[in-house]
């Protein structure tokens, strides 16, 4: 099992709980050596509740990493990070995030603020919007992991010739940056539930992973932890290895280290 996790929010987001120390001690306790928090990023003037933590809240954020980046320095490494979206009227903001964090990782959930999210929004046209969106945000330099790439089949009735171009487009990206694309573990908690004609998963699904089988592009695990509990949870990565992505000859790191800036 993967011992590093860079996918981790906090409760300042307003739907994940917990304290940022039951997030640490959890992942000690369960082997992880490297950890990262990377809670939602905030925008200035932007008050979006339970979706990401409120600008005013960002420097509590930063001292309360570093503070456990201290106190638990013998046991594991802590970094501290954003997950952001690329919108592209919060461009200068996220090139300062991306200049001051350890790392960044986009969570690509809508095509801009107070638009329907990619969960409903399914056209053909919705995952090419998606895929480039991403895309734009590599060639800006601001991630340094893809979280969740294959969200926009979240409730999308079957796989079409767009959704692969969409894939195509994303692991193209990857690699050019050299950006490692994650298994979203957090997907499996919807369950298994009829999606047109499918049984399965809202995501990861298979049908982009077997598409980025065919590029030479690094891929991580992402607990995508909303809760403490979730470190525990050694079943997600069994799920996803012996229903999703078996038999695939996926580029899978071992190790993933990024230099504290913080």
């Amino acid at each position: 099992m993967q011992n590093f996790n860079y996918h981790s929010h906090t409760k300042r987001c307003e739907h994940a709980i917990g304290e940022d120390e039951e997030y640490v001690k959890a992942a000690i306790a369960n082997g992880f050596q490297v950890m990262g928090f990377s809670d939602h990023a905030p925008y200035a003037g932007v008050h979006t509740p339970g979706e990401r933590m409120d600008k005013e809240a960002l420097e509590g954020y930063i001292a309360s990493v570093k503070a456990l980046q201290k106190k638990y320095e013998k046991e594991i490494e802590i970094r501290i990070g954003l997950e952001f979206e690329y919108f592209e009227d919060q461009l200068l903001e996220l090139l300062e995030y991306r200049d001051r964090f350890d790392y960044m990782i986009i969570g690509q959930h809508g095509p801009a603020l107070y638009e329907p999210e990619f969960y409903e929004a399914n056209t053909d046209e919705d995952v090419l919007r998606y895929a480039n969106l991403i895309r734009k945000a590599c060639e800006k330099g601001l991630p340094d992991i893809i979280a969740h790439p294959d969200l926009f089949m979240f409730s999308k009735p079957q796989w079409t010739l767009a959704c692969e171009e969409a894939a195509r487009i994303i692991c193209q990206s990857a690699c050019d940056t050299g950006i490692p694309i994650e298994i979203n573990l957090n997907g499996l908690k919807y369950g298994k539930r009829q999606i047109g004609e499918e049984w399965r998963y809202t995501y990861p699904y298979r049908a982009f992973w077997k598409v980025a089988e065919q590029y030479p592009v690094d891929v991580v695990y992402g607990l995508d932890a909303h809760t403490p509990e979730k470190y525990a949870d050694k079943k997600c990565f069994e799920i996803v290895d012996h229903e999703i992505v078996y038999g695939l000859n996926l580029h899978k790191r071992t190790k993933l280290m990024f230099e504290k800036k913080l």
